[in-house]
């Protein structure tokens, strides 16, 4: 691990413009701190002495496994790691241990052992000879997968060397999604019902918001919207949800896969400090990642804020639907608008 951030200009990775990658090792400040975790003793001891006797006075070794990081949370900004995850037992806990160390719009750039695909046994055994550190490896949509659901955006798996029988070496990038310091934005959780549902009331309640007047129950609210991506942004000592964003699908039709029309809402004593900017980036980041192609919106003219705050991040209006339906005895117009990903044409 290193909590030091690159000092060279950052390249953003494929799908994404808002999220950097890691910088290589020789690029990292001399005079950050560097964390160097290892599950043997007797490894850690020899570490220090190398260190001692090379002068390196910024590195601290620590005893410890990758599933219990002996570190606080939101400490560092950098994770990298070699070929030491694929190894894991408990590969999900290992992540969100990463996730949780890592400070918002920290990175994690990893070297690891996954598959093309589903291998037999005997394949995985042949590669397994070669090249060791195959037997626990995972595909790349499993991969993939657990990185979305603990929680990390702008992702990237880049196949690297092929050993053959369908195993390949592999660089793993991702980010934790920024927001800024005391909070933290992680995938929605059946625990959060409560208050998310009383942060949408809050919403309806002012009129601005949607068309609809009551909040859902939690099965109504789960069974319309997509189970990635699904953020709620908390703050990092009580666990409290100040916002939450959500999407639902626009269609059953199979043209219209890749289309959403999201929802953000932000708790009504924590307006104008960012949190709704937070929570719309990471989510067009996710969205970037799981191949959705537009992210459309409606809102009403009235709610400058949330259209500025659209447009401000990409979304571009694209018409008006002219008194489209009545609310509190009124009819209103609502501004459609959209965000198109930078993939499609491609």
């Amino acid at each position: 691990m290193d909590t030091d951030a690159a000092r060279s200009p950052p390249r953003p990775p494929p799908n994404s413009t808002n999220y950097p990658y890691p910088p290589a090792y020789r690029d990292i400040d001399p005079t950050s701190t560097n964390h160097r975790l290892d599950a043997s003793a007797d490894m850690v001891e020899l570490a220090r002495r190398n260190a001692e006797e090379a002068g390196a006075a910024n590195v601290e070794f620590l005893h410890g496994t990758i599933e219990a990081i002996p570190l606080p949370g939101h400490a560092v900004d950098v994770v990298i790691s070699n070929c030491v995850i694929n190894l894991s037992s408990d590969k999900a806990t290992a992540l969100a241990e990463a996730f949780r160390v890592l400070r918002p719009g920290g990175r994690l750039g990893v070297s690891d052992v996954v598959t093309d695909g589903a291998i037999d046994p005997q394949r995985r055994a042949a590669a397994e000879q070669r090249v060791g550190c195959v037997a626990g490896s995972l595909t790349v949509d499993e991969y993939r997968d657990l990185l979305w659901k603990t929680g990390f955006v702008g992702t990237a798996i880049t196949l690297t060397a092929d050993h053959g029988d369908g195993v390949h070496s592999a660089i793993v990038q991702a980010v934790k999604p920024a927001i800024s310091t005391g909070l933290v934005i992680r995938p929605m959780r059946e625990s959060d019902a409560g208050q998310v549902l009383a942060i949408y009331q809050a919403g309806l309640d002012t009129g601005q918001a949607s068309f609809e007047t009551l909040a859902p129950s939690w099965e109504g609210f789960t069974a319309g919207k997509l189970a990635h991506p699904r953020y709620v942004a908390a703050d990092t000592e009580s666990g409290e949800v100040v916002g939450w964003i959500a999407a639902s699908p626009v269609s059953a039709r199979p043209v219209y896969a890749g289309v959403v029309e999201h929802s953000v809402y932000v708790h009504p004593g924590c307006q104008a400090h960012g949190i709704g900017r937070a929570l719309l980036a990471a989510f067009i980041a996710a969205c970037e990642d799981a191949g959705v192609w537009t992210i459309q919106s409606g809102i009403f003219p009235e709610n400058a804020a949330s259209l500025s705050l659209h447009q401000a991040l990409g979304f571009r209006l694209v018409g008006t639907r002219e008194r489209i339906g009545c609310h509190h005895g009124f009819w209103r117009d609502v501004l459609m608008l959209e965000q198109r990903s930078t993939a499609v044409g491609r």
